[in-house]
């Protein structure tokens, strides 16, 4: 009787670590491919991407040459989406320039998508 209490806690765990592993991954189950999404989505999902690589990089989980290819990688992405909807491509004063959320006034990066705010960059390479 005990083998078939163990043989079902066995098929219990292995049947919970299939479902439950692609959410655990961060993908999701109705996930579809690249081509499928809409560019509002792809504009989402590249800030989404540049926001955890920011994360990522700042507690030293991804190294800078890295995080410099993936940076502009997603950034080309949100652009690409951003062009495919009509917004304007360089952000007005006090925007972001990759996901066009209102900056702060005296912020180095985006509040929303963690990008550095090009201001921002030109006023350390001025101040230096």
């Amino acid at each position: 009787m005990t083998a078939v209490y163990l043989f079902g806690a066995i098929l219990i765990i292995l049947l919970a670590a299939v479902v439950l592993a692609p959410l655990v991954e961060g993908r999701h189950l109705d996930e579809r491919p690249e081509g499928e999404l809409s560019a509002v989505e792809r504009k989402e999902l590249a800030i989404e991407a540049l926001r955890e690589l920011e994360f990522e990089y700042q507690t030293g989980k991804v190294s800078e040459q890295e995080y410099l290819s993936l940076r502009e990688r997603f950034g080309r992405q949100a652009l690409a989406a951003r062009e495919e909807l009509g917004e304007p491509a360089a952000a007005p004063e006090g925007r972001c320039a990759t996901c066009g959320a209102e900056a702060r006034e005296g912020a180095k990066f985006c509040g929303r998508c963690g990008s550095r705010l090009v201001a921002a960059a030109q006023g350390e390479a001025s101040d230096g």
